[in-house]
């Protein structure tokens, strides 16, 4: 008869391996955007690319580079929300040499309003193609993404097609990064009924291509002017104003978010915050996934009870590999687990109070306050 401990620890184990087991099946499951399509077609469908930036020197160059390179050859309007770190001198040379690339200024943050919201609805009335790409300063495109997620729209008839890309971890982003998109994925749950416009009205504000009209038709950016977490509260927005909208992944679209894992922590400390704190139920089921296996770990280590620490230790490593391989991400990191589980814990636990708080954490020396 085998011990209470220890079958405590086997169903355990099996919980953490069946549960990476089933995001990572979902993933290599989720369809892939369609080819680019033919020339003729593509030509009907111009873009304007809405880019907002706000202390970006260091990153808006380069997606820059991967957006006048997209074969679908899209008119790049960049939204400068206040920067002060050299952005502005820069984004000024290159629109002299480059017809493509215009600028706008946002001007002032009006109350009630998020910045890059803000940013976006600034920017809006000088979009006169019907489509209109958001994206963020941090990502960078493959040449065929915008022309893949047109043939998206085009096959599926959606108004609006956002894409997940690869999030790029270095360092200590490691133990951070990786376990936040399992979370996320788990979240999402089919990534095949998310690519057919039947799941949730979720998107990824690093990529998000919509219908000029469609969002005019859902009231513009203003009806989510205050939202913490914009790309879904304009998911649901459109989804509400009669909007079809698809989300799929890509590898084409890549995305380092934070620089150092201080700056993963306070970004994700917001994110979470944003998106658990007023989802109780979620952010406990989410909380008892991450926290109950490392907690048996550490009673059994302290217990003295190696058979069952050394099963859920390895359970928690082999997952956590498992997961981060899924995602494109070192799965050597995976030795480190618990730390990696209590770290994502921590961060949750933390956005969530500051939620109740009324106050997310600030960013780039702006409050993220609730009301």
């Amino acid at each position: 008869m085998i011990a209470p401990g220890l079958a405590l620890a086997v169903l355990a184990a099996a919980a953490l391996l069946g549960g990476a087991a089933t995001i990572d099946e979902r993933r290599r499951r989720a369809p892939a955007l369609p080819p680019p399509l033919p020339p003729d077609q593509a030509d009907r469908e111009p873009v304007t690319v809405l880019l907002p930036v706000r202390d970006e020197a260091g990153n808006v160059g380069p997606c820059l580079d991967s957006l006048l390179a997209q074969t679908a050859r899209p008119g790049v309007l960049v939204v400068d929300d206040g920067s002060t770190d050299g952005t502005a001198p820069l984004l000024a040379a290159r629109a002299a040499a480059e017809p493509r690339l215009a600028l706008r200024e946002a001007g002032p943050l009006p109350a009630g309003w998020r910045g890059k919201l803000h940013a976006l609805a600034a920017g809006l009335p000088a979009v006169e193609t019907p489509w209109v790409l958001l994206t963020d300063a941090d990502t960078r495109h493959a040449p065929d993404l915008l022309a893949r997620a047109l043939a998206a729209a085009a096959e599926r008839r959606f108004d609006a097609v956002s894409v997940a890309g690869r999030q790029e971890a270095r360092g200590g982003e490691n133990l951070l990064v990786p376990p936040v998109f399992a979370l996320l994925d788990a979240l999402l749950g089919d990534w095949e009924a998310a690519a057919a416009g039947e799941g949730p009205a979720l998107a990824n504000g690093q990529f998000i291509l919509l219908r000029r009209d469609a969002l005019a038709a859902a009231g513009g950016l203003e009806p989510i002017r205050g939202a913490a977490i914009d790309d879904v509260a304009l998911a649901r927005l459109l989804r509400a104003g009669g909007a079809r909208t698809g989300f799929f992944r890509s590898d084409g679209l890549r995305v380092r978010m934070y620089r150092g894992l201080g700056e993963a922590l306070r970004g994700w400390r917001r994110n979470l915050g944003g998106l658990f704190g007023g989802r109780p139920k979620v952010l406990a089921a989410a909380l008892a996934a991450t926290l109950l296996p490392a907690a048996g770990l550490l009673a059994a280590l302290a217990a003295g009870r190696w058979v069952e620490a050394a099963l859920l230790w390895t359970a928690g490593a082999a997952a956590s590999a498992l997961l981060r391989a899924g995602s494109g991400h070192a799965p050597a990191w995976g030795l480190l687990w618990p730390a990696d589980a209590l770290l994502l814990a921590a961060v949750l636990a933390l956005g969530a109070t500051d939620y109740r708080r009324g106050r997310l954490s600030s960013w780039k020396g702006r409050e993220m306050r609730l009301s």
